[in-house]
């Protein structure tokens, strides 16, 4: 006979019941290519028709995409963040997400069901300003040399940047012929080799049907006795850095009147590497034949940093706001990696995120913050938001780093030093989180790596049990929108990883992600395990890892092996008034064989188990509905390949009971 979760008093009609709903869990509601509005899709709407579906199965909080517009439009997802204050609505169109409105009848449905909307916030970077002047970014790459690329300083990105120079009108530059001299700044070997594509031209000719041409060997010019490459306007050129002979590349462009306003045009100039594996190559020269001028002083270097004109009307930055900007950076490291490139020292760039963070609870009416890739920037940008929003009188239920690092001491650290950086009364009232990609990657490797991983590692892996921090402080998932490959992804039977996280409460508060629940069709698996934790293992403060490596519990292992499975045991839940302080006996077998084990149990105190006691499979997925502790404190576990189950003192039911219904079918967005 299998059980399905029971409900635990259902033969005993006369006991009060009492269940506790105050355990938190979190659904990340949404993927990478959830359907967007440029699709017809208004993903705001398939969350909200699922919150009541969401509330009745448990969980509080759903993680919501980034919701502010984005550079490349309402077919992002929301990580190119542009216009911070506008998420859509009368006037501003929509975004990827939604829109206002609809974000706000979302959030209404959620309070109505019990659910807090977790914001994704974009802390670390801005994209789509409109192209301005910077001095400092020119000054990084002209002046970068062999010291400073050896003192680990980082080339500025190539697909960052643009140059200029002005033709025509009073410039006394026009018609004749322009020798455009490329070379690595640092003439590091580092750099040579690299791949870039350069490109150049007017405002009058903007396109060229010839398209992209490819360089020739030893286009070094005039400084290097060699020829040039003759290119038109408008025309890709495909290049290396040349690391041979005088390492530059000249390329030669004839000019005439036809290929320039003559009132005053400019030269916009291009030099990316397209593969992102930048090399720090610049204008070296740019010599002019009809006056024989040196013109590289007269280049101008622009960024995409002016966001001056917003639709929203706010959020205002300009290229002081962005790195390098003339204060001290290295463009290295976690923290200056010009990737994530805000400055958060700058007192705009800080005045604003503190601003539109607090605009997106009042305003927006998000009640709880995702905080992206924290571990680009300074903890003390984190305890200062948090310092603020306290202040203001915000205090967020979750506020989660993601810190994407399999460090359990480097997560760790992050919690300890933005806690450390924070007033008394936010570290009073906020409880920051981060993402547990420690314990996450120990899941993967169990479940995927079927065979050569000792899964009794997860037993001493992520924050809690690998670094001493403390379970309310972190969140719990398997899997989420950045693992879009299999050397990322938890992909085969991800089932397991969940029941480890959503029975052991000790590890931190359980994500679960939407594809997983959904598409994966685990929803009804995941529905009984939080079950399980609400009625019995909520609150819960004593656990005991079983079969850890130098365990003091015997074991006889008649097919599989230790290595291959989890047992543990937890104690001092909460759950029915009817059942308290009941023990609950967790195993999870990761291997292809079938588990058959005889475990001794703790039965000492705290623990309430005793020899004798009945042990009733809630689950239903062993082969037995029951295990009977013997006179050496041990309970029969027999469980099929790459399953799990739970057991606890429970009445035995006369007929077994089910608690829900299949999984419900995926629902799509709403056009």
């Amino acid at each position: 006979m299998k059980l399905k979760l029971l409900r635990a008093c259902f033969c005993l009609s006369m006991c009060s019941i009492n269940i506790c709903h105050a355990q938190d869990f979190m659904l990340q509601g949404w993927y990478w290519d959830y359907p967007k509005t440029s699709q017809g899709a208004f993903w705001v709407d398939t969350i909200n028709v699922r919150a009541k579906e969401w509330s009745d199965a448990g969980f509080t909080m759903i993680w919501c995409p980034p919701m502010s517009a984005s550079a490349s439009g309402n077919g992002s997802n929301g990580y190119d963040i542009r216009d911070l204050f506008n998420v859509g609505g009368p006037g501003l169109g929509n975004t990827g997400f939604g829109n206002k409105p609809k974000i706000q009848n979302m959030i209404t449905t959620f309070n109505q069901y019990n659910l807090k909307a977790i914001g994704d916030m974009v802390y670390n970077h801005r994209n789509g300003g409109t192209p301005e002047d910077n001095t400092p970014v020119g000054g990084w790459i002209k002046n970068y040399n062999l010291t400073k690329h050896n003192n680990g300083d980082g080339a500025f990105p190539s697909d960052r940047f643009r140059c200029t120079m002005t033709i025509g009108g009073t410039t006394g530059r026009g018609a004749g012929t322009y020798y455009f001299r490329i070379r690595s700044a640092s003439q590091s070997a580092d750099y040579y080799n690299k791949p870039y594509k350069f490109y150049v031209r007017t405002g009058r000719i903007s396109s060229n049907p010839i398209g992209s041409v490819t360089e020739t060997a030893n286009n070094g010019g005039g400084l290097c006795g060699q020829g040039s490459d003759s290119i038109g306007l408008a025309q890709n050129v495909v290049a290396t850095i040349d690391n041979g002979g005088c390492g530059i590349d000249e390329f030669k462009v004839v000019m005439d009147t036809t290929m320039f306003y003559a009132v005053g045009d400019k030269f916009y100039i291009t030099m990316v590497n397209d593969n992102g594996d930048y090399s720090d190559h610049y204008i070296y020269s740019l010599y002019y034949d009809v006056n024989g001028a040196e013109l590289k002083d007269t280049v101008i270097y622009q960024t995409n940093t002016n966001f001056g004109n917003m639709a929203s009307g706010r959020g205002q930055m300009n290229y002081e706001c962005f790195k390098p900007n003339g204060n001290p950076t290295c463009l290295c490291g976690d923290w200056d990696t010009p990737f994530f490139f805000y400055d958060q020292a700058v007192t705009n760039t800080r005045d604003t995120l503190f601003t539109w963070t607090r605009w997106m609870w009042d305003s927006v009416g998000v009640q709880g913050y995702r905080a992206d890739a924290v571990k680009n920037y300074s903890y003390q940008f984190t305890a200062e938001l948090l310092n603020n929003l306290n202040s203001n009188g915000i205090n967020p239920p979750m506020f989660v780093g993601e810190f994407y690092d399999y460090n359990p001491a480097s997560l760790k650290g992050w919690i300890d030093n933005v806690t450390a950086n924070m007033t008394v009364a936010a570290q009073q009232n906020i409880k920051p989180r981060v993402f547990d990609f420690a314990l996450q990657g120990s899941l993967k490797e169990a479940c995927d790596n079927i065979g050569s991983y000792d899964t009794r590692n997860i037993f001493q892996s992520g924050m809690v049990d690998g670094a001493g921090a403390n379970g309310y402080n972190v969140v719990t998932f398997v899997n989420n929108h950045d693992f879009r490959t299999a050397a990322q992804a938890c992909d085969i039977d991800p089932i397991l990883a969940y029941t480890y996280l959503l029975t052991n409460n000790s590890v931190g508060m359980p994500c679960v992600y939407y594809p997983d629940y959904y598409l994966n069709t685990y929803k009804a698996q995941i529905d009984y395990l939080m079950d399980l934790h609400r009625k019995f293992i909520y609150q819960t403060a004593f656990k005991e890892y079983l079969n850890r490596f130098s365990t003091p519990f015997s074991s006889n292992y008649i097919s599989g092996s230790a290595d291959k499975c989890l047992i543990y045991q937890l104690s001092g839940g909460g759950g029915f008034s009817c059942y308290p302080n009941k023990d609950v006996i967790v195993a999870i077998n990761y291997g292809n064989t079938t588990l058959k084990v005889d475990q001794q149990i703790n039965a000492g105190s705290p623990f309430h188990s005793t020899v004798g006691d009945t042990l009733l499979d809630v689950l239903g997925n062993s082969n037995f509905p029951y295990a009977i502790v013997n006179g050496s404190g041990q309970m029969y576990i027999e469980l099929p390949p790459r399953s799990y189950s739970a057991w606890i003192n429970l009445p035995q039911p006369v007929t077994p009971a089910k608690l829900y219904q299949a999984p419900l079918t995926f629902a799509k967005a709403i056009l």
